[in-house]
């Protein structure tokens, strides 16, 4: 009897292990067949999907359980384990992250728009607006879609008590969409914490709310004047991010001390802005590009992170920044060209840690003493990782000879240092003389990676999947630039650092052109 009782028991398990590798094996087939609900163009509700709903049991699980596990997975999964199953259902009209883009929504290059705006309404209808927490609109690579008469609506339904973030990432239209500020009053404004808009008109009176919970702050081509800006910013007194991005309207800027948190400020391409002026007591980061900014109009003291884009800006950093920021740990320099070499002066960065010049050479450029930016280390004794950027479109150095004699200049221990990385590096000399400086006194170096070519390459972290272009000009220069790493730099490496020598890349660069 006992034994008869264990063979019905494991006849029952290889039986139900069958029923479920069969429904696996469909899930899978359907949905490669079929794709997401968020792919078809129709009700959603396929014969074949009937059948998976039918085929799959409701799991034994806790409403909680469930819901926190449907709201791990990707919009797109989310959205066929609902169609899939009536367990998920009702946790998929609550799932708390909506991304739209052209990839979540499937949109195909021979759809119209208003497909994609019918999927997103349909999707919005029918989430019950409790537990948003993430809504990102992205029209990003669908130029020509104008969805701003469906804004409204989704936005109506979107923003409830709880929403955290909120991205409007539209395209370039004859008018720009006029955001309705009043939806951020009330529960909103409690717990909204990310704002990112691009394309928008934003225009909030002093009827608006407080943003209590409002940290981050991004807006890029937003048509907004400054009275109007300083109005949004005076009820977000949690700010601790701002970043402006062409905002041709805002003529000046004014942070006030009452944003006690703000800690990084980003400013770039804002034409006609004038003035910059911060009060805030906590700005470390500062971001500014294309501005001439007078420092004395910001509290510089606390300042820890600089990075700045302009032009001969190289020289007033080594000569200014010592005094004005005196706490900085890490500093970024993009400049266009300089006239003026680094020059050598007592100041110090006493606690700076990183530091990148990036340097545009043009045809008309001069040609420029890299050794100078010795002056650099001697005045930051702390300095650990050294980048220097060198994007030269023509040769505008002379190549070093085989007769030439490096400069020298009474060493000094740069007992920190430990990583440098010098991309467009070439056969000038003065280029072949800071390498040569680095390794000499740079008594703990690890790393020291010479890159041949400049700009991105290709699998740099999955980003990139092409080298930048090189001139026929760079790419005859780099034959050169070997020699003389192995002429002068190769036998001053000790063995303690790894030296690393980057070639132009065999796929994108042709060196037959050599």
């Amino acid at each position: 009897m006992q034994r008869d009782r264990k063979r019905r028991q494991r006849r029952r398990r290889r039986r139900r292990q069958r029923q479920i590798h069969a429904q696996n094996k469909l899930i899978s087939s359907l949905g490669k067949r079929k794709g997401s609900p968020c792919q078809q163009d129709g009700d959603g509700d396929s014969r074949a999907g009937k059948i998976m709903r039918s085929l799959i049991p409701n799991p034994q699980l806790p409403e909680d359980i469930l819901f926190c596990i449907h709201s791990l997975l990707p919009m797109r999964e989310a959205a066929r384990a609902a169609h899939l199953s009536h367990a998920f259902l009702s946790s998929w009209r609550r799932y708390p992250n909506l991304i739209f883009n052209k990839d979540t929504i499937g949109l195909k290059k021979n759809l119209y728009g208003e497909n994609f705006h019918h999927k997103i309404g349909r999707i919005l209808r029918n989430h019950s607006g409790i537990g948003l927490k993430t809504l990102k609109l992205d029209y990003s690579g669908m130029c020509g879609f104008d969805g701003t008469s469906y804004l409204d609506s989704w936005l109506q339904a979107a923003l409830k008590p709880g929403i955290e973030e909120l991205t409007l990432w539209l395209t370039e239209t004859i008018r720009k969409y006029n955001f309705p500020c009043s939806l951020l009053s009330g529960g909103v404004g409690n717990s909204l914490q990310n704002l990112k808009l691009r394309f928008i008109a934003l225009h909030p009176t002093a009827e608006l709310g407080p943003l209590r919970s409002l940290t981050s702050l991004h807006l890029c081509h937003v048509s907004s004047t400054w009275d109007e800006l300083k109005c949004l910013l005076s009820n977000s007194l949690a700010l601790e991010q701002l970043e402006l991005v062409n905002c041709v309207e805002i003529t000046c800027l004014k942070i006030p001390c009452a944003l006690q948190r703000l800690s990084s400020l980003s400013v770039l391409a804002c034409l006609d802005l004038d003035v910059i002026e911060s009060k805030a007591p906590n700005l470390s980061s500062l971001f500014i590009s294309g501005h001439s900014l007078n420092f004395s109009r910001v509290e510089t003291l606390q300042m820890k992170k600089l990075d700045f884009s302009r032009s001969n800006f190289i020289r007033y950093a080594r000569a200014k920044l010592p005094s004005l920021m005196p706490n900085l740990e890490t500093l970024v320099i993009d400049s266009g060209c300089e006239v003026v070499d680094a020059p050598m002066l007592p100041t110090k960065f006493l606690y700076l840690k990183h530091l990148t010049i990036r340097l545009l050479l043009g045809p008309t450029s001069r040609s420029y003493d890299y050794f100078s930016l010795v002056s650099f280390f001697d005045a930051s004794p702390s300095l650990e990782t050294f980048v220097l950027d060198v994007t030269q479109l023509y040769m505008v150095h002379e190549s070093i000879r085989l007769d030439s004699q490096l400069r020298h200049i009474p060493e000094h221990c740069h007992a920190c240092l430990k990583n440098v990385k010098i991309t467009g590096f070439s056969s000038a000399k003065s280029l072949i003389e800071l390498a040569c400086y680095i390794l000499k006194n740079a008594v703990f170096l690890e790393c020291l990676t010479l890159d041949t070519i400049y700009g991105f390459r290709c699998n740099e972290g999955n980003k990139y999947k092409s080298c930048l272009p090189m001139s026929h000009g760079v790419l005859m220069e780099v034959p050169r630039t070997l020699s003389a790493i192995r002429t002068y730099i190769e036998n001053k490496v000790p063995s303690t650092v790894k030296l690393t020598v980057l070639e132009p890349c065999s796929r994108w660069h042709d060196k037959g052109r050599w």
